[in-house]
C-alpha cells in the first residue's frame, strides 16, 4: 500500500502521512534518533526520527538527512503544498553523518581566522580621558 504526504514543513509529521497506517506505525515505534530509509517522490534517502521535546514529550516526525535533506528542501521550495508518494525503502539504523564536510581548505580557514583577529585593530579609538558616565552623556 502506498502512502502519501503533503509537502508543508522541513520535516514529515506523522499526522500528515495518509494511505498507509503501517508506515505511520513504523515511524511511531521508532526510537528517537534512529533512522530509516524512505522513498519520497521516487527518491530513497535517510530520515531520522525526531528527538523528544524539551518538556519530555515525544516529537512525532522524521527529518531528512544528507541527500534526502537536499531533495526535500528542493521539493519544499518548488512544490510546497503538493502531495507526494511516500514508502518505506529499506532497513532502519543507517549511520548518520557526523558533520558535513568543510568546503574551505586549511589555508582558507587560517586566513579567515587571521582576518577576524586583525579586525580588532581597526575602528574607532578614544584618545581622550574617560570620565564619569554623566559627563560623557548629556543628562
Amino acid at each position: 500500500m502506498m502512502a502519501h504526504t503533503t509537502i508543508s514543513d522541513d520535516v514529515i509529521w506523522m499526522k500528515n502521512i495518509h494511505g498507509d497506517t503501517a508506515l505511520a506505525d513504523t515511524i511511531r515505534v521508532l526510537e528517537p534518533g534512529r533512522t530509516l530509509r524512505l522513498k519520497v517522490d521516487g527518491m530513497a534517502g535517510a530520515w531520522c526520527k525526531m528527538s523528544v521535546g524539551k518538556d519530555g514529550r515525544p516529537t512525532w516526525g522524521v527529518r531528512p538527512v544528507g541527500a534526502a535533506h537536499t531533495h526535500w528542501q528542493r521539493l519544499l521550495k518548488e512544490r510546497r503544498g503538493d502531495i507526494v508518494a511516500l514508502e518505506l525503502a529499506g532497513s532502519t539504523d543507517e549511520p548518520l553523518p557526523i558533520s558535513p564536510p568543510l568546503a574551505a581548505t586549511e589555508a582558507e580557514r587560517r586566513a579567515a581566522v587571521e582576518a577576524f583577529l586583525a579586525a580588532g585593530n581597526q575602528g574607532w579609538r578614544s584618545t581622550g580621558p574617560y570620565g564619569q558616565r554623566d559627563e560623557l552623556y548629556d543628562r
